[in-house]
């Protein structure tokens, strides 16, 4: 039995949660970075134990459970998911999407088929903050979807239209919305559920002690103001798996389901059902 592989990602916003991690706060692991997309990939081939991955990928099978607790979610606008446009939504024949995301690009889907009854084609790409609408072909694209510390940077000016995928979502389900869980397959190298859930939730009350020290280091190292990192980890960006975030997440799998962007499995529904009976009291041990 070797260490626990745990798949991470290097993003801007899941730096509190892995921060203890970061840190070899005590446990037999090793980090294994990736992007979200190829995390759930590794760890539905079983090349990982536990890693954060998309929500959408949870149903769609990938992993046997979820560390109840820490998550990465938004109630609002959220930043670091972003479409930018130069043509009406209910027009749009073609959207780039980031080859990174998969919860994002389900949002997107769901998005654009209630609200504006418009179904693209989709054409994964790597984005290119200063043009992110340029596809690989060389094309610009009409639109395109970005996520991350990439979103963050990217030069507005390329799009008429930027908009902010968590608000759009808030606007229109009135629900928050859950991007990413921590999901383990049925075997994590012998270590026991509980003993992952502290070990993960250890790693975020570290993240949770040093985010003024978290905030600090991004602003010096991307050159972003402190005060807006500080803003964008403590109020676009939540944390806690509870009732909200919860509600949210399994009215996102009913989305995906009745739009075939996700089978129903009974052990997904399962599982959310046994965290919503959970939530009142994990949520308290991550304070």
């Amino acid at each position: 039995m070797g260490p626990l592989r745990i798949g991470v990602i290097s993003f801007v916003n899941t730096l509190p949660l892995i921060r203890g991690l970061e840190r070899g706060i005590p446990g037999d692991y090793e980090l294994v970075y990736s992007n979200p997309s190829t995390l759930a990939d590794r760890l539905r081939y079983g090349e990982l134990d536990v890693a954060l991955i998309p929500s959408v990928e949870f149903f769609r099978g990938v992993g046997h459970g979820v560390v109840p607790g820490p998550c990465i979610a938004s109630h609002g606008p959220v930043e670091s998911i972003r479409l930018l446009a130069n043509e009406p939504l209910d027009q749009l024949s073609s959207v780039l999407v980031d080859q990174s995301s998969r919860s994002s690009v389900a949002m997107l889907r769901l998005l654009l088929d209630r609200v504006h009854r418009c179904n693209p084609d989709l054409h994964t790409f790597r984005p290119d903050p200063e043009q992110p609408l340029l596809g690989p072909d060389g094309e610009r694209s009409p639109a395109a979807l970005i996520i991350g510390d990439t979103a963050m940077e990217a030069d507005p000016a390329q799009a008429e239209r930027v908009i902010d995928m968590g608000e759009w979502w808030q606007n229109t389900f009135h629900r928050p919305f859950v991007y990413a869980l921590w999901v383990y397959r049925e075997s994590a190298d012998g270590m026991p559920a509980d003993e992952l859930t502290e070990l993960l939730r250890e790693s975020f009350r570290v993240g949770i002690r040093e985010l003024p020290l978290i905030c600090e280091e991004v602003a010096e190292a991307k050159g972003w103001r402190e005060a807006y990192v500080h803003e964008y980890l403590t109020r676009k960006i939540h944390f806690k798996l509870d009732t909200r975030a919860l509600d949210g997440l399994r009215f996102f799998r009913r989305l995906c389901i009745e739009s075939y962007l996700a089978p129903e499995r009974h052990g997904v529904a399962e599982t959310l059902e046994t965290l919503a009976a959970e939530s009142q009291s994990f949520t308290g041990t991550l304070s």
